[in-house]
C-alpha cells in the first residue's frame, strides 16, 4: 500500500539540535509532495511557534494542515484557522492549576504568543528557547484562564516529572490526557487530545485510510500516532520504547537526516519492504 500522508513530529525528529531543518530533510519533503504525498507537521508546539517552519517548507498554503498542541488542535497551515480544537473550560483550568500547585510543581499555558506561568524556572526558560515565545508570570489565574486552555505544561527535573507522570496518569484517567513531550515537560490535555487521535480525525476529513499514512516521531507523545498508522517510524535517537513499537527505525538520528532517510526508504517506495 502506498503512503498518501506523512505526519512528522518536529523537535528531536524533523529539527536538528540547533532547531534548524536540514537541506536533506527539506529536499525529501519536497520530493514527497511532488509525488502527491500530503505532509502534516504534528507537534506539541502551537501555531505561532510552528508557523516559521511551515513557511520555510512551503507548507503554509491552502489545503495543508497542522496538528498542534499535541493533538488538541487541528489547524489550517496557511493561516491558523481552527478546524478542530479541544479546550479545558475556565473552571477546569483553575482546578488543574491548583492540583499541580498542591503537588509542588509550577505550571505554564500558552496564550497570544506568550508562555504564561505561575513561577518562572530554568526549565520553563527552555520552552522560551525552543519556541521563541516570551515567558510571562500570571498575576490573576481567573483572568489567565478566562477563555479556557488547550493544554497545561508542567516543567521540572526529569526524575521528578517521571514520578508525577505516574501519579497524574492514574489521577486523570478518563478525565484528561497525560503525556511527556520531553523528559522535563509533563503535559495535561483535554480527553481525546493526542497526536494519534487527532491524526485519525484528520485522515477521516481527508478520506485517507490509516493504513496509507506514515508517522515519524521520537517521544512518548508521538507513540499514539506511530502505532495508529500503517507506517509508524522513528529516528535512531528516539526513546527505546518508541523504537520498540515502531515498524521502521532509521539508523540515523535527527541530526543525521533521519526524516529524509525514512521518507526515501519508506514513503517513496512502491511498497514497504522492511521486515519482509
Amino acid at each position: 500500500m502506498k503512503v498518501r500522508l506523512i505526519a512528522i513530529d518536529m523537535d528531536d525528529t524533523l529539527l536538528k539540535a540547533d532547531l534548524s531543518i536540514s537541506e536533506a530533510n527539506r529536499a525529501a519533503l519536497q520530493r514527497a509532495e511532488q509525488a502527491g504525498i500530503k505532509i502534516v507537521l504534528a507537534s506539541g508546539r502551537n501555531f505561532i511557534s510552528m508557523s516559521n517552519y511551515t513557511s520555510q517548507l512551503g507548507l503554509d498554503k491552502e489545503g495543508n494542515y497542522l496538528i498542534c498542541s499535541n493533538g488538541a488542535e487541528i489547524l489550517e497551515a496557511s493561516d491558523g484557522r481552527v478546524i478542530e480544537q479541544l479546550r479545558f473550560d475556565p473552571k477546569t483550568c483553575l482546578q488543574i492549576a491548583q492540583n499541580i500547585e498542591d503537588h509542588g510543581f509550577p505550571w505554564q499555558v500558552y496564550n497570544d504568543g506568550k508562555i504564561i506561568c505561575n513561577t518562572p524556572t530554568s526549565w520553563a526558560m527552555r520552552d522560551t528557547h525552543l519556541t521563541g515565545q516570551p515567558l510571562i508570570v500570571s498575576t490573576d489565574k481567573e483572568e489567565t484562564f478566562s477563555k479556557g486552555e488547550v493544554k497545561f505544561v508542567i516543567p521540572g527535573e526529569p526524575g521528578k516529572i517521571a514520578r508525577l507522570y505516574a501519579i497524574f496518569k492514574k489521577e486523570y484517567e478518563g478525565k484528561a490526557e497525560v503525556v511527556t513531550s520531553k523528559p522535563y515537560f509533563l503535559e495535561i490535555l483535554p480527553l481525546g487530545a493526542n497526536k494519534g487521535a487527532a491524526l485519525a480525525r484528520l485522515l477521516r476529513h481527508l478520506d485517507i485510510p490509516m493504513e496509507s499514512a506514515m508517522a515519524i516521531g521520537d517521544a512518548m507523545n508521538d507513540l499514539s500516532m506511530i502505532e495508529a498508522v500503517g507506517f509508524g517510524c522513528a529516528p535512531a535517537n528516539a526513546l527505546e520504547e518508541v523504537k520498540r513499537r515502531a515498524r521502521c527505525v532509521s539508523k540515523f538520528s535527527n541530526d543525521e537526516d533521519a526524516v529524509a532517510d525514512l521518507i526515501n526508504s519508506v514513503a517513496l517506495q512502491e511498497t514497504i519492504r522492511i521486515g519482509n
